[in-house]
């Protein structure tokens, strides 16, 4: 999500080569702590979160490496927490929350290709993770990487 990706791994790393570079650890003190979040919107057309605050600043999450020119080679997709997907229903929320806390985080979940043999593997991935005073939940966002045919989900990776 916030390292590039030039190159689509469709199998897991195999031991000889060497891991994907993880981005260096920091705190997100700039997204936003202490500032009043007003409103949340998501695109219809692009994998973005946008994230508006009281003091005219807004910040975008977006995913690594996403090309809209060829987005349907591999769909590029932001994922998001329960709390978030809620809020979210209609593209967009108004609400004022103080941002309480900021971080990046690890998150691992099972990558899988089922094309001609199935495989499942867990992996490491990068997400953004914040919470507010007024709720107490942390709402996190990561992206995914998956590939579909005749409707069903073929492969999925979260190494964007």
């Amino acid at each position: 999500m916030l390292a590039p990706s030039p190159t689509v791994s469709c199998a897991p790393p195999l031991p000889s080569q060497k891991p994907r570079r993880r981005p260096v650890p920091l705190r997100l003190q700039s997204l936003g702590v202490g500032k009043v979040l007003t409103k949340l919107s998501r695109s219809s057309k692009h994998p973005t979160l946008t994230l508006d605050f009281s003091d005219n600043t807004t910040f975008q999450i977006l995913v690594d490496g996403y090309d809209p020119v060829h987005r349907w080679v591999f769909q590029k997709n932001l994922k998001w927490t329960s709390s978030l997907e809620q809020l979210l229903t209609t593209g967009q929320a108004h609400v004022e929350w103080t941002i309480k806390d900021c971080a990046l985080i690890t998150l691992t979940d099972k990558a899988f290709e089922s094309r001609e043999r199935e495989q499942r593997w867990d992996q490491n991935h990068t997400g953004v993770a914040f919470r507010c005073f007024e709720d107490r939940v942390w709402h996190c966002v990561w992206a995914t990487l998956t590939d579909h045919h005749h409707d069903k989900c073929v492969f999925r990776s979260y190494d964007d």
